[in-house]
Formats: C-alpha cells, sequence, structure tokens
C-alpha cells in the first residue's frame, strides 16, 4: 500500500477510519496466514515490521467521540504510533549492546511475577481480620515498640462566634461534663454557627488541636501542665477549650490510641512468617529432590 502524502492524508483518514471501526464493531475479521497479521484483528497502519491494529484504536477512542472529532483524534493517534515507532526502532540501532537493559528487564518481570505470586498466596491464606486478644497480647509483650513522639490529649474545644447569645450560660454547660450537658452544648452549636471539637473519647494530637486556636508565646503543652480549661478570644471568635488527659513525649502510646498500628504490624508478622515458611519448604523439596548442583572451584 503507498504512503498517502500529507494534503490528501486527512481526506484519507477522513474516508479509512471511521469505516474500519465501524467494520470492526458490526464484523468478524478476515485472516490471511500469508500476512502476519495477528488472528481475528484489523490491521490500520503497519510500519517497518510493526502494526496498529484497528482494535488497538478503539481502546482508547474516548466514549461518545464521533464525526470530525473522532477523525482528529485518531489521526493524532496514529501519528503518534508511528513516531513512537520510529523513534524507538532508531534507538535499537544506536544502542547496539542492550545486555544490562536485558537484565534490567528480566530482574523488573521477575520481581513483578514474585510479587503477584506472593500476593496470591496471601489472598488464600490470611483474612486482615485480627483478633482484640491479640492485638492486646502484641501490644502488652512490645509496649516498648509504641512510644510516643507526639503529645496527646483528650477533651472538648468550642469555637465561638464573639456575637453569638448566652455565652454565660455556654460558659456554665462548658464546665459540666454530664451527657445532658453535652446535648446543650451540642444543639447551642448548631444553633448559632459554632464549631464543636469533642474528644473526650478519642485521643487527639496536642498540635492538631493547637491549630485550632490563637497562638501565643506560650506552647498549648506548657500552658496544659498548668491548667486544665482555658478561654481565648480573636477578633471574631470565643475559644474554650477542655483538657481532660493528657499525655507527653516519650511515654508510651495508649492501646486505643496503638490499635490500628497494632493490627498492621501483625498482619505484615504473619505474612512475613508464611512467606518465610513457603521458601524454607521449597528449598528443602528442592534438597530432597536433588535438585541443586553444587560445584567445587579451585584454589
Amino acid at each position: 500500500m503507498r504512503v498517502a502524502r500529507d494534503h490528501n492524508r486527512r481526506f484519507l483518514f477522513g474516508i479509512m477510519i471511521p469505516t474500519v471501526l465501524l467494520s470492526v464493531l458490526l464484523l468478524s475479521c478476515r485472516w490471511d496466514s500469508t500476512t502476519g497479521y495477528d488472528r481475528g484483528k484489523t490491521p490500520l497502519v503497519k510500519l517497518n515490521g510493526n502494526v496498529l491494529y484497528a482494535e488497538d484504536l478503539l481502546q482508547v477512542l474516548p466514549l461518545g467521540i464521533t464525526g470530525q472529532d473522532s477523525v482528529e483524534f485518531s489521526e493524532k493517534y496514529i501519528r503518534n504510533w508511528v513516531e513512537d515507532v520510529m523513534f524507538y526502532q532508531n534507538a535499537e540501532r544506536n544502542i547496539p549492546d542492550t545486555r544490562d537493559i536485558d537484565r534490567l528487564v528480566d530482574n523488573y518481570r521477575r520481581s513483578l511475577i514474585e510479587h503477584e505470586y506472593q500476593r496470591r498466596l496471601l489472598e488464600q491464606k490470611f483474612s486482615t481480620e485480627i483478633t482484640d486478644e491479640e492485638i492486646e497480647n502484641f501490644y502488652n509483650d512490645n509496649s516498648g515498640m509504641f512510644i510516643l513522639n507526639e503529645s496527646l490529649v483528650k477533651g472538648l474545644l468550642l469555637k465561638i462566634p464573639a456575637k453569638a447569645p448566652d455565652l454565660q450560660k455556654i460558659r456554665t454547660l462548658f464546665t459540666q461534663t454530664d451527657d445532658e450537658s453535652f446535648e446543650e452544648i451540642e444543639k447551642y452549636c448548631i444553633r448559632n454557627s459554632a464549631r464543636c471539637e469533642f474528644f473526650y473519647d478519642n485521643w487527639r494530637n496536642l498540635a492538631e488541636i493547637s491549630a485550632l486556636i490563637p497562638q501565643s508565646d506560650t506552647s498549648l503543652e506548657d500552658l496544659i501542665e498548668e491548667r486544665k480549661s482555658f478561654e481565648m478570644s480573636d477578633d471574631e471568635n470565643i475559644y474554650l477549650l477542655s483538657i481532660s488527659e493528657y499525655l507527653g513525649k516519650g511515654g508510651v502510646e495508649p492501646l486505643e490510641y496503638a490499635r490500628e498500628k497494632v493490627r498492621v504490624l501483625l498482619i505484615n508478622t504473619n505474612e512475613v512468617s508464611y512467606m518465610r515458611k513457603i521458601k524454607e519448604e521449597l528449598y528443602k523439596s528442592a534438597i530432597d529432590k536433588g535438585l541443586i548442583e553444587y560445584y567445587r572451584v579451585e584454589q
């Protein structure tokens, strides 16, 4: 087939591409064993022994594209394909010694196959379910692994517009710790577009809480050592902060905070142990079957 000149190429694509793609969708492809084309595919462009098939183009065509848009997209895709083929073949001619590249490709392929096989083995063998008992036992036996590098707190933070009504009432409720007071505080925040950060039941990073309040010359960590409740303000808001529990850096993470970390560690430990066992069994099998040949190296 002769190559079309630039001035009539667009016209050729405008006719050829929609027709070929439609035939691929509606008809079974004919195949001639003498052509060397892939069975069941329709050749679209051939260049130096490389073939671009209509099916390849169909896979990348955007959904819903039609008419001139599809012609322009197809023309650009084919041009890119031709440029890639030419560039690769030019690179091959200029880098005749590809032994290092072949070795890297083989190593990468081997790594991918091993990774996929390991993934399937672990998927068949293990569930991600770890019992609470397993987590607690691991945590108790390995508490030295869970040293805090950040301070943690529990408590309550309110950010209230300075012009909100009944501020004295909310200050009083803020000092209470019963469920009824918390419900009133929550309703008040909803009515007055206030922000309520309730973390009496879960540990929070102190740095996260500190970022939510006005900054002062004294760090929040130092302030907490002196008292547990604070009222601060800026031009627009009043901030009420109450700290019920505090754990400083260097202490042991509480189990509730470390639970997810322990679960992940247990899963990883189980998987590593299982894979070590599999490889040991394969090694023993190779020994038992006499598959390994050792060669003596003359000194």
